[in-house]
């Protein structure tokens, strides 16, 4: 393995592992069973299979800006935010430790991160080092705050607070956000960036307002 090879792959995982070393510090109370965190990390990298087979078989006509949306609502983000929350849902089905809002969107978090270091190797092998920088400050943190959306609603849900509107939100929220994300990517067109920047913002901005409201929130049974 030639040095510039094992730069790229330093390159594609350096930023989850941060994320997720970062994400896991905020745990004020219990913290979580380490192999239930590689349990769910490994899930989410066995969820890019399946997203990548659901993928290839959509096909929606991207001729309007409307159009685009729908591609990337329902082509990507509603797959793959699928695919996510189906094998968190799996990893979960015993787990006795979930007893926090905020554990949701740990056990969340490490899935997605799962599927985002896959995603981010196999982006790094085919287009080079320059993608995998921008993707550690774009796409990287983008899908933790997917799963900070969908661990915060999961959390509200299985402490009794959630509601139908909860339930909802936990798939939702996350494929919402992941699409206007990529509806501004995949429109690229001059304003794009104007427009992704300060979304990019607004969406880490809400992700830390979600992490920091469950510091108020007292474990559950």
């Amino acid at each position: 393995m030639n040095m510039t090879l094992v730069e790229d792959l330093l390159i594609a995982v350096l930023p989850t592992f941060i994320l997720l070393m970062v994400i896991k510090q905020h745990d004020m109370n219990e913290k979580e069973p380490t192999g239930l965190l590689v349990k769910l990390f490994i899930m989410g990298m066995l969820s890019v299979i399946p997203a990548i087979i659901l993928e290839s078989m959509v096909y929606l006509p991207t001729y309007t800006y409307f159009q685009v949306f729908m591609y990337a609502f329902i082509g990507v983000a509603l797959i793959e935010e699928g695919v996510k929350l189906f094998m968190a849902k799996i990893a979960l089905k015993r787990a006795t430790s979930f007893d926090e809002v905020y554990d949701g969107i740990i056990y969340c978090v490490y899935v997605s991160l799962g599927f985002a270091t896959v995603e981010n190797v196999m982006y790094v092998l085919q287009f080079g080092t320059s993608t995998g920088i921008v993707r550690a400050v774009t796409a990287v943190p983008a899908h933790a705050v997917f799963a900070i959306s969908m661990g915060y609603f999961m959390g509200l849900v299985k402490s009794g607070r959630g509601g139908p509107v909860g339930r909802f939100l936990i798939w939702f929220a996350p494929t919402l956000l992941h699409a206007v994300y990529d509806f501004i990517l995949f429109t690229n067109l001059d304003w794009s960036l104007i427009v992704f920047i300060p979304y990019i913002a607004w969406i880490y901005s809400k992700a830390i307002d979600m992490i920091r409201e469950t510091y108020d929130m007292e474990p559950f049974e």
